[in-house]
């Protein structure tokens, strides 16, 4: 049986796109961060680099911005880096990159509410600690942030202007920007993440919302240019002054499909891990492009904390459109649960039979995904007749003057006496809407986004990242909700710039970007609790205390999915238990292994403890412990060895988890493990990277990779590609293995008329079928 995986390339992906004639360049010495005597290293620094300055004089190169704190660098925009390399003082230089975004009942779901309980309420979460927001700004004005009550801390507010220190308050403490502007958010995306992790209690128009930790400082850093890009140079800025600021926990909602991994000798990468060893909690959104091996490069680092999405399924339902936003709809009642379902649509009334009342022709419906109208026949007979034309699900639209209701109400289609296929309902307005893309629209998709399970938030949300890293770790370390989420947006109407907006204030938005902050809120939430643990405790407590996510047959789902499972704020605050590694990765190899790690487990409750230590797992290949409990006494530290020792494995993973259950708290932890077995089979294949605003008649490139059944990736077969519809052609096809590992790079043409390109990809038994949409 082929493998078909199906893309929609509307959604975005996120590349390595590199800024032309500007660089990172990292002189030699260490930053102030790691002096003794940070002050006195500043100096020195600063004296460097202007020395540094004068010899860039006569190399027509400019100084745009200087770092001394997590990285002794500076951003210089030049002709070339060759210019760059052999000055006296300069250890490497890089080119800067280019970041994108990472694009309720997600308190309760997480437990926060329980959390608050335990502290004293709402008002006390996050209180005395500061969250770094380095993003597209704030919109400052919003009632999100608006707390007459909170105090700045002594030397506090700070900002990178006079414009700026205008714009804080007790609540935003530090306001810097660095590109001469101000804080103010102009894109929405920076105001949606900072609810998320920090807005105070207040009124929406949906009822009563509050970030995680609404008692937290904020520090506002916007990174991002009014296009929305993420400078990696801009980017270390911010982390420079973050670390002087004291900034507790960051958040990054933005990043690029792993390439090279965390562990690559980069001055980002260092800068980075020199700010976790100094004690503040990074988090990083795991990233948006769906498929194996695509945890962010950042995230993928040990000691960042990699945050996936899960969805609640009552809030998934969906018509998305090749062209225009997502469409409201309602799931007929045969549907509990469903993964999307993607293809043309087709106009039932161009074929002779609006209301879908008679039979559809055989054949006629195969791959493709009708629109039918609402109206003198049942909907079972509307699916039944769709059925019989070899569609595979239906869209039904409301009538423009139905019978009952109105013609923008959404109904649940009860096809119980009579199951058929799977259908979506959507309002009359929507239902004219997709009469027109089909009509205007050459090839027009759509995709049906059907409840993902249950109720109950445990499935991973289709756009979510997944491992294993580049380095084969565990990523993401756990997931946090980050589908149909609710949250602040900027007061403003839709505009082209405009991620997250609307008049109202508020809106719903998913990805990743969204997920994390809602752990970094936990962080501080944790840090203002307990205050006085390692950032490696927190960082435990966070991760090895999630809730299995489930599927709704009642297994865990995979641990290169969502990593230790679901965020739980309630138990992170319990537990006693903190690990480290907070995951354990075997690696990958052949079928026989013999492989030991340990596992250091620490008490951090005031009471003697006794452990119950087991491994949970549905391979009947396990890895066996040295101990099965453990006894420990409080601040002290024990370690136990985990051994995977065996032979005749098949190509696949084997995975599951090391459980810690302490009846003193009540808390269950819970440390993922993983170990993979390769094979030269093709399983699926990623979309890596793909075109932004695609225009008909040009040629773009598009990046895939092909995976195992492990989720390793392949360096062969070469796949072959071939246009399905649209008009579009394949230029060229070769490896690319310099841009991401064990790549292809597809040089695609786009048909002449605006519209969806289809495109099928193939490598052995697995199969990608791609969309890329284009304007004129």
């Amino acid at each position: 049986m082929r493998l078909l995986l199906v893309a929609l390339l509307a959604i975005t992906a996120f590349g390595q796109e590199i800024v032309p004639g500007r660089y990172i360049v990292e002189l030699t010495g260490e930053p102030a961060l790691r002096h003794r005597e940070p002050g006195r290293r500043r100096a020195e620094i600063r004296d460097q680099h202007q020395a540094l300055e004068r010899q860039l004089r006569g190399r027509r190169a400019n100084v745009l911005a200087r770092m001394d704190t997590v990285v002794n660098a500076v951003e210089v925009e030049a002709p070339d880096a060759s210019a760059l390399a052999g000055l006296p003082g300069v250890r490497r230089v890089e080119p800067v990159r280019v970041f994108r975004p990472l694009l309720y009942r997600a308190l309760p779901s997480h437990q926060v509410d329980k959390a608050w309980e335990m502290i004293g309420g709402s008002a006390n979460a996050g209180v005395g600690t500061k969250i770094g927001i380095l993003d597209t700004g704030l919109d400052i004005g919003h009632p999100a942030f608006n707390a007459p009550d909170m105090k700045a801390p002594e030397g506090y507010p700070l900002a990178s202007s006079e414009p700026n220190l205008a714009l804080t308050s007790g609540k935003v403490i530090v306001a810097r920007s660095f590109d001469g502007g101000t804080i103010q958010d102009q894109m929405g995306h920076g105001t949606a993440v900072a609810m998320a992790a920090a807005g105070v209690v207040h009124t929406s128009p949906k009822g009563t919302i509050s970030g995680v930790a609404p008692g937290a400082w904020l520090g506002v850093y916007r990174v991002a240019d009014l296009q929305g890009k993420f400078y990696s140079s801009t980017v270390l800025s911010a982390l420079d002054w973050a670390a002087k600021d004291g900034m507790d926990v960051l958040n990054f909602s933005f990043g690029s499909v792993g390439a090279f991994g965390a562990s690559n000798d980069s001055i980002f990468q260092d800068g980075v891990k020199r700010l976790v060893e100094s004690g503040v909690i990074v988090v990083n959104a795991a990233g948006n492009t769906p498929g194996a091996m695509t945890v962010d490069d950042t995230a993928s680092a040990e000691q960042v904390i990699a945050v996936g999405a899960n969805a609640q399924a009552q809030t998934t339902v969906a018509v998305v459109p090749s062209v225009g936003p997502s469409m409201a709809a309602a799931a007929s009642s045969n549907v509990v649960t469903l993964e999307p379902l993607s293809g043309p649509m087709v106009d039932a009334a161009s074929m002779g039979n609006t209301l879908g009342c008679n039979p559809f022709p055989p054949e006629s419906l195969r791959g493709k995904i009708p629109l039918i109208q609402r109206g003198t026949c049942f909907f079972t007979e509307k699916l039944a007749n769709a059925a019989i034309g070899g569609a595979a699900a239906a869209v039904v639209y409301n009538a423009a003057a139905p019978s009952s209701g109105g013609p923008e109400d959404l109904v649940t289609m009860n096809v119980d006496d009579d199951p058929t296929i799977p259908g979506l309902f959507v309002g009359y307005s929507n239902g004219v809407k997709l009469k027109d893309f089909i009509a205007m629209v050459e090839d027009f998709q759509v995709q049906l986004r059907f409840p993902l399970g249950g109720g109950k938030p445990t499935q991973l949300a289709w756009f979510s990242s997944e491992g294993p890293s580049v380095e084969l770790a565990i990523k993401p370390d756990l997931v946090a909700t980050g589908m149909s989420f609710y949250t602040a947006a900027l007061r403003s109407t839709s505009s082209s710039i405009c991620i997250v907006c609307d008049a109202s204030g508020y809106s719903t938005t998913q990805g990743t970007s969204f997920s994390s902050p809602v752990v970094a809120g936990a962080a501080a939430l944790l840090k203002s609790a307990r205050p006085g643990l390692a950032q490696g405790e927190y960082r435990s407590l966070l991760i090895n205390s999630a809730m299995p996510m489930l599927f709704p047959d009642g297994s865990v789902s995979p641990v290169q999915w969502a990593g230790a499972g679901i965020l739980n704020v309630n138990a992170a605050v319990k537990s006693t238990v903190a690990a480290a590694p907070v995951s354990v990765s075997f690696g990958a190899g052949s079928g026989t292994v013999d492989l030991t790690r340990e596992i250091k487990l620490k008490n951090l409750g005031k009471e003697p403890a006794t452990w119950a230590l087991s491994v949970s797992s549905t391979n009947a290949a396990k890895p066996a412990l040295s101990a099965e409990s453990l006894a420990v006494e409080p601040g002290a530290e024990a370690a136990v060895t985990l051994s995977l020792a065996t032979g005749g494995l098949e190509a696949g993973e084997y995975e599951g988890f090391v459980l810690v259950k302490d009846d003193a708290s009540g808390v269950e932890s819970r440390i993922p493990y993983w170990y993979g077995v390769g094979s030269t089979e093709p399983s699926s294949i990623v979309v890596l990277e793909e075109p932004d605003n695609p225009r008909a008649g040009f040629s773009y490139n598009v990046y895939v990779r092909i995976h195992d059944k492990a989720g390793l990736s392949l360096a062969e077969p070469q796949p072959t590609v071939t246009p399905v519809s649209g008009g579009g052609s394949v230029v060229s096809v070769r490896s690319s293995f310099r841009d991401y590992p064990n790549s292809y790079l597809l040089r695609l043409q786009m048909g002449a008329r605006a519209g969806a390109n289809v495109f099928r990809v193939d490598a052995g038994s697995a199969q990608l079928t791609f969309t890329i949409t284009t304007t004129n």
